[in-house]
């Protein structure tokens, strides 16, 4: 980008994402992300107060992004419940786009929220958010309340772990487990 480039504010944001997974959470200081977007600091006043603003914009955008945007995709499709389970797993292990710092960025929000207490807030409430909704999916198998809440865990802990992975072998193990935990009794050929 020159100097003369305008950026919106959600240019601002994916840039500081992209700078947070390629170099962490102290990357996200106005003067450092200027100079990586090639802009004046004075753009990024321009948006924002100061990086405070920016980092609560920042986890506003994941929450709208990564939480609720997937949960209206998946209530979107199929009326089953396993359906939609399984669906949830192929939208949600799909990578992330470089403009946000691929499939890095998840990690990277969660490492950041190890060392601050506003990502810490919000890494909790996205948590608590896909969980109930995880949960509430397989109460409507049906399932025991008990069951529900631990496969909801089970399958939640897996798709932050198999984030690791690559994508075709995330979900490859993200479909596995939930094939064993709905008894093999998936709606759809995988």
């Amino acid at each position: 980008m020159t100097e003369k480039t305008k950026l919106a504010a959600v240019d601002w944001i994916k840039g500081s994402f992209r700078s947070l997974a390629a170099k962490g959470p102290q990357s996200l200081k106005a003067e450092a992300l200027a100079r990586t977007l090639k802009v004046s600091k004075g753009s990024f006043y321009w948006h924002f107060k100061d990086v405070a603003a920016l980092k609560k914009a920042m986890l506003d955008h994941w929450e709208q992004l990564a939480t609720q945007q997937i949960i209206a995709q998946v209530d979107a499709g199929s009326p089953d419940p396993k359906q939609r389970l399984f669906d949830l797993i192929e939208i949600a292990a799909q990578e992330v786009s470089l403009e946000y710092g691929a499939n890095g960025v998840s990690a990277a929000i969660r490492n950041w929220a190890q060392f601050d207490d506003l990502a810490s807030t919000y890494m909790s409430k996205i948590d608590q958010r896909r969980l109930a909704y995880v949960e509430n999916l397989f109460s409507q198998i049906p399932q025991t309340k008990k069951h529900a809440k631990t496969n909801s865990q089970i399958l939640y802990a897996t798709l932050i772990g198999a984030q690791q992975l690559e994508e075709a072998d995330a979900k490859a193990c993200l479909k596995h487990v939930l094939d064993i935990m709905i008894g093999g009794n998936h709606p759809t050929q995988v």
